[in-house]
């Protein structure tokens, strides 16, 4: 299905390039005047431009995501490590705090992922039903608890008792079980630990905005050493419309709306809606959000990180999101092979789910 829907849009495509020209050579020869195309173009370019929220400054851009791999230069805009006189960098990254290591998600993954001395973590964040930010992936707790509910519809005082380690493959070392953290407790933890730390959004109501603001000017610190990241690009305009120095990011992967999961050799996962003509106009979407988030929705943000699918990653993108001030992280990197490949080769920061093994981080 989604092969006849990118032939649609190709073609669609193709007309409207067909059709611009044709128009364009009747203005200037015809009618020898400026075609239409060029005072659009302008109009767009000027909007865009007004719309766009810059950046944050070199100087907080290099404090929060230090070296650059591809430019390891030394910078004076870069802060020293634990005051060991080298420049921090960031090369591994503990997705859900490293959730092959130990429940995802959870205190003692985090605290686990300093001990192994990993500099970054990556965590989620959803709201309850009464509003309180908590640390988890799913919009259910079934997969993580065995029990069944779903995270917007329930209060912190129903989630804070579960047990997180029903799935987990090394449940048996978590004899005492762990619990689902609270959003103030795990940053309170790995701002203590000086790491840095990615919030993965996964919540869609707009007020997650607000708390992430609250948070901010609750812990000022992590304006140093924070990155809101989402696959929605309004929440990170909303965000950064309010405050420009928050360092975010823009997560991407292909069929995002209308699939859920992917990999390259096995193609798009399962469909997110059974209705055919919803999965179609979905679909759809996907193929146009692609074009734009890799041509403008970018700039409109002014994120310094897209964190992208390793399947999708190549030295032509990496090398193309570099140029536009932008760095790459890869998600998620699991195996050793492929972790060679990320940061020797491609020189980029990769987010992994084991720290087993690692070295340099």
């Amino acid at each position: 299905m989604h092969g006849f829907i990118e032939l649609i849009l190709n073609s669609t495509l193709l007309w409207i390039f067909l059709q611009t020209i044709w128009s364009a050579l009747i203005s200037v020869f015809y009618h020898f005047c400026i075609p239409w195309i060029v005072w659009g173009t302008i109009v767009i370019t000027f909007g865009l431009k007004l719309a766009r929220i810059p950046q944050p400054s070199i100087q907080i851009k290099h404090e929060v995501l230090g070296v650059n791999l591809l430019s390891p230069k030394k910078d004076s805009n870069i802060s020293k490590d634990h005051g060991n006189g080298e420049q921090f960098c960031m090369r591994v990254v503990a997705h859900r705090g490293g959730a092959y290591d130990c429940p995802e998600n959870s205190l003692t993954a985090f605290r686990n992922s300093k001990d192994k001395g990993c500099k970054g973590v990556e965590l989620d964040l959803h709201l309850t039903k009464d509003d309180v930010p908590i640390v988890f992936h799913d919009t259910t707790i079934d997969r993580i608890t065995g029990k069944s509910g779903i995270i917007k519809d329930m209060t912190w005082d129903q989630l804070k008792e579960l047990d997180i380690t029903h799935s987990h493959p090394l449940k048996e070392k978590f004899v005492d079980g762990e619990k689902i953290p609270s959003f103030d407790d795990v940053l309170e933890v790995c701002l203590k630990n000086e790491q840095r730390i990615i919030i993965d959004v996964k919540e869609t109501r707009v007020e997650v905005v607000q708390v992430i603001l609250d948070t901010y000017r609750k812990y000022p610190k992590l304006f140093q050493r924070g990155i809101v990241s989402s696959f929605n690009p309004i929440i990170i305009y909303m965000l950064r419309r309010k405050e420009p120095r928050i360092v975010s990011s823009l997560a991407w992967w292909p069929y995002y709306f209308s699939r859920m999961s992917y990999l390259a050799f096995d193609g798009p996962g399962p469909v997110r809606f059974n209705n055919l003509f919803k999965h179609m106009a979905v679909g759809l979407f996907d193929h146009v959000y692609e074009w734009a988030f890799h041509h403008f929705v970018y700039y409109l943000t002014g994120v310094s990180v897209v964190l992208l699918h390793k399947d999708t990653i190549n030295p032509y993108v990496v090398q193309t999101w570099h140029n536009r001030g932008v760095r790459v992280m890869a998600w998620t990197v699991n195996l050793p092979s492929e972790k060679v490949h990320f940061s020797r080769h491609l020189k980029i920061t990769y987010l992994t789910d084991t720290l087993l093994h690692e070295k340099d981080m």
